[in-house]
Formats: structure tokens, C-alpha cells, sequence
């Protein structure tokens, strides 16, 4: 199945925050997923779900891709293993008033994950916009 997940979310604040919430490990952990994240291109990283529906291993094998700080980040995301890698993106732009992410999660996946994952993504966002809301 073609997996192709396309959010914009527009949030009131700088780039540089959203920026610092979506790349490091500690903000990664309060909106996404436990990670080992390192913002360094070739850098492989692992999410582990909190929650593990039944069928799922219970964690993302990840690489950071392209990184353009405080723009743009890349991500392979490996769902199960022998899975084919699909790609989330990250763009941020400066709008009126604040930042527009743009998350886009594209790739060949299975229909059961897929589904997940296009219904998991908004959740994310919002609980990111909670966590920018609650620090400084």
C-alpha cells in the first residue's frame, strides 16, 4: 500500500523552538517516542512505542537523512524489520505570528500500519504543540 501522510500545523512560536522540540531527544521523548536520537545525518536511532498494539515489535529503526537546521530534517522510519523504509519529513517555515510544520510521511507500507500511522501522526502534533505550549 502507498503510504502518504501530508500535516500542516501552524504553531505560536519561533522556528528555533519548534526546531529544538523536534530534534532533541529529551523533547522527542515527551511528544513522539523514548528515542536515542542524535541530530547527525547518518545517524541511526531507534523510537520505542510506549504503547505496542498486538502485531507491532514495539519500536521504529530510524536514520537521520538530511538535516538543514532549522528548516528541514529527513527520516528513514523501518516499521518491522524486512520492511521497506518509508520517509517523514520535517519542514518548518516562518509564518505571521509563528512556525508552519509541515510533516510528510510517505513510502510503501503495510495497510494495517499505514492506517496506524495516518491516524497516529495528528495525535503526535498535538500532543508536540502541548509540549511546545509547556516550555519556554
Amino acid at each position: 500500500m502507498k503510504l502518504n501522510v501530508l500535516l500542516v500545523e501552524d504553531f505560536p512560536h519561533p522556528v528555533e523552538k519548534v526546531w529544538r522540540a523536534l530534534t532533541d531527544p529529551d523533547a522527542l521523548r515527551v511528544w513522539l517516542m523514548e528515542n536515542d536520537f542524535e541530530s547527525r545525518v547518518g545517524q541511526r536511532f531507534v523510537l520505542r512505542g510506549r504503547e505496542v498494539p498486538p502485531g507491532w515489535r514495539g519500536w521504529i529503526d530510524c536514520e537521520l537523512l538530511e538535516l538543514e537546521p532549522p528548516n528541514r530534517m529527513l527520516w528513514s522510519w523501518v516499521h518491522d524489520e524486512g520492511d521497506p523504509p518509508t520517509r517523514v519529513e520535517f519542514r518548518l517555515d516562518q509564518i505571521e505570528g509563528g512556525t508552519r510544520l509541515t510533516l510528510s510521511h510517505t513510502g510503501e507500507i503495510d495497510p494495517l500500519i499505514g492506517s496506524r500511522l495516518r491516524e497516529g501522526w495528528p495525535g503526535k502534533l498535538a500532543d508536540l504543540g502541548a509540549h511546545l505550549a509547556d516550555t519556554v
